[in-house]
């Protein structure tokens, strides 16, 4: 197959690099305009008809950002005319995948590439869970909850995450829904209820369980080494026990609701503490195990305890255990690591998601109990989806149609200077003193719930806004201030220009934002 690529003169040379790394035979063809996104179709039909016969290729490809539908195109020139990438850096990808995708007259190439590899994984997954329902039909694999809200999973299938709401029942019953609702959209299969150490009042876990099953349909289980708060959590519709330990264990097995209820179970002697060394702790979790289930509890999960203070010594434990005990189910703490590390989650999330797949964990619990830690259990579900697809394929977990890149980024698409830009004279920025518009000024805040931007407009002189405006993005927000005639200088159209840019992107980062200082 040969290409056509057409471009403007400013993008030309990049252009030409990235056509020569694909594997396509290519063709780049400049046009007599700078900029390549004001390339119409019927321009560069007419030009290509006047610069090089059209029929010695079998596919041209114009801008992507190039406007309108290429359709008049192609029927000019007699040869498919369609969009390619947005960005030359993406062109190597487009050409080498030509005969994967279907090329669109009015989508720039990159989306369509992206979309295709997207839906592929989600085609991939999709059939991972329909073999999943085939083994649970079976009677095969560990079930949390009921009805339709019942968990499933096994050995060798994506594992379940568990989301935690730290100290849930303290917290208003709003503050619970909306944490139980943001983990269920994130993608968490289970909702877990954390009780504060020391017990906390038992109505108050009934009501809090409650209120997480009133508003999202997955299994919840209750976090607490309290017995009778496993019992109220358990009455009130829990279908999951967080932990026993030989504590507790003789006493939670008088009641006949907690041994018909899955438990985890950790290696936490008569005392509570937990041996250091991973092969002690290993053998106290087994015979702590072995003494639940002669006590008549039906299934049973370990939690071998994973330690970000012995965190090499803990996936250890963790080896042996699954080593020693192929087929018991076991619980994967990654909290206690993305809590208690200063470091971004996203990465962390990702590489603890590999190892529970290789120690093939059937459990993950997380939680976001803090601002560097939110999003945290989406970023999970992703991870254990890339790691998923990438075992399936014998691939490593890169170009797989989904990811977690958030701030870096496979390829850069800088613009290289032009000719012209690198022979101008150029000069410094200027420091100057502001000066300050006489209509008045703005604060800029943001709403972390919703996600809006807010702008409020005061006048000097006057404690109360008189004008106020909210929105996703910059433009929506100060296209609407310009209508109301709120600024009088350039200087500070562009001032207001910086500071809603960067409200956007801590928004987006998850970052802090406060008026006049650096978001990073």
């Amino acid at each position: 197959m040969r290409v056509l690529v057409v471009t403007g003169k400013l993008a030309k040379p990049i252009v030409e690099k990235h056509v020569k790394q694909s594997r396509v035979e290519a063709e780049v063809l400049e046009l007599p305009i700078q900029v390549a996104a004001f390339i119409t179709p019927k321009f560069a039909a007419k030009k290509i008809m006047e610069t090089i016969p059209p029929k010695k290729f079998d596919l041209i490809l114009l801008p992507g950002m190039a406007p309108g539908d290429t359709v008049e195109a192609s029927k000019l020139l007699d040869v498919p005319v369609f969009k390619g990438p947005k960005h030359a850096a993406d062109l190597t990808v487009v050409l080498d995948n030509l005969e994967k995708i279907v090329l669109s007259t009015q989508k720039p190439a990159c989306e369509l590439i992206q979309n295709l590899l997207k839906e592929k994984a989600l085609e991939e997954l999709k059939k991972l869970g329909e073999e999943s329902l085939t083994l649970e039909k079976k009677g095969l694999g560990l079930a949390i909850g009921f009805g339709e809200r019942k968990a499933w999973t096994y050995h060798g299938f994506l594992p379940l995450v568990v989301a935690e709401i730290v100290d849930a029942p303290t917290l208003p019953r709003e503050e619970v829904k909306t944490i139980a609702k943001h983990y269920a959209e994130s993608g968490a299969d289970i909702i877990d209820v954390g009780v504060q150490t020391g017990g906390g009042n038992l109505e108050d876990v009934k009501k809090t369980v409650k209120t997480v099953l009133g508003v999202v349909k997955k299994p919840v289980s209750i976090d607490t080494n309290n017995v009778e708060e496993m019992v109220a959590a358990v009455e009130a519709g829990a279908g999951l026990i967080l932990s026993l330990n030989s504590q507790n264990m003789v006493e939670a097995s008088k009641n006949p609701l907690l041994t018909k209820t899955p438990v985890v179970v950790t290696p936490a002697d008569e005392e509570g503490k937990i041996p250091e060394n991973y092969l002690e702790r290993v053998s106290r979790l087994e015979e702590n195990l072995l003494k639940a289930r002669k006590l008549g509890f039906k299934t049973v999960i370990a939690d071998p305890i994973l330690n970000v203070q012995r965190f090499f010594d803990s996936l250890l434990g963790y080896f042996e255990f699954r080593r020693r005990n192929p087929e018991t189910y076991v619980l994967f703490g990654v909290g206690n690591v993305t809590e208690l590390v200063d470091a971004d989650s996203i990465g962390v999330n990702f590489l603890l998601a590999l190892l529970a797949w290789e120690l093939n964990v059937n459990l993950i619990f997380t939680t976001e109990a803090s601002p560097k830690t939110r999003g945290a259990v989406k970023e999970l579900v992703e991870a254990l989806k890339m790691v998923a697809l990438a075992k399936k394929r014998g691939t490593p977990p890169k170009d797989l149609g989904i990811s977690l890149l958030t701030l870096k980024e496979k390829r850069r698409r800088d613009v290289d200077f032009s000719e012209a830009e690198k022979n101008i004279k150029v000069f410094h920025g200027l420091e100057e003193k502001y000066t300050y518009d006489p209509l008045g000024y703005f604060k800029v805040k943001v709403n972390r719930k919703t996600g809006e931007i807010y702008v409020f407009h005061y006048r000097f002189g006057v404690e109360k806004p008189d004008f106020a405006v909210k929105g996703l993005n910059p433009k929506e927000i100060y296209m609407r201030i310009l209508k109301e005639k709120l600024v009088s200088s350039l200087e500070h159209s562009a001032y207001l220009g910086c500071e809603l840019q960067k409200a956007k992107i801590a928004v987006q980062t998850g970052r802090s934002y406060v008026q006049d200082e650096e978001v990073f």
